[in-house]
């Protein structure tokens, strides 16, 4: 099976981060934070010769983290700003 590993990567970090931020965590919301860092990074796949130990080392670099951890910074307030303003609209569509 075909992965992208930049997106484990990206998932893991979300996952690592999210409660740091006070954002809305339904499905959606992650997704969209997923696709926005996900668009602003590169695809990464391994062919099937790779061993386990080139990817994990993938995984663990510093510098990858940090590029992503940048990325999933940039992409939570992306859609934070999105989702509050869509929430202000309910809340003003419902008074």
């Amino acid at each position: 099976m075909v992965k992208n590993y930049m997106e484990i990567l990206v998932s893991e970090t979300i996952d690592d981060v999210i409660k740091d931020y006070d954002i809305c965590t339904c499905d959606d919301c992650l997704n969209d934070i997923k696709s926005i860092a996900l668009n602003n990074l590169p695809p990464v796949y391994f062919l099937s010769s790779t061993d386990e130990s080139q990817k994990k080392a993938f995984l663990l670099d510093r510098q990858r983290k940090i590029s992503v951890l940048a990325k999933v910074a940039e992409a939570i307030q992306i859609v934070s700003k999105k989702s509050h303003i869509e929430y202000s609209k309910k809340m003003r569509k419902s008074i």
